[in-house]
């Protein structure tokens, strides 16, 4: 079987990261609620100015397509670096 190259550059992005809590909460402890740092490792499919698109699957023979996507506003990432 013939391999091919990813149609995409593998990237790691680290960023912080909203997140949702259910339990019951009190003032004082919603007042130390921190993001999530998040490392994210995948394909780059698009960059624009709100920020990166990652997707977790690619396809060499469908070069514009990918599945699982992870959209990543800039305002929100720490590193971002091309593998």
């Amino acid at each position: 079987m013939e391999t091919k190259d990813p149609p995409f550059p593998i990237v790691e992005i680290v960023w912080l990261d909203a997140h949702v809590s259910t339990h019951t909460t009190t003032v004082k402890r919603a007042a130390k609620t921190k993001p999530v740092r998040t490392y994210t490792v995948g394909y780059r499919i698009a960059e624009n100015q709100h920020g990166v698109s990652v997707v977790a699957d690619c396809y060499p023979d469908h070069k514009k397509e990918g599945k699982t996507e992870n959209f990543i506003p800039w305002g929100m990432i720490e590193r971002y670096d091309i593998l």
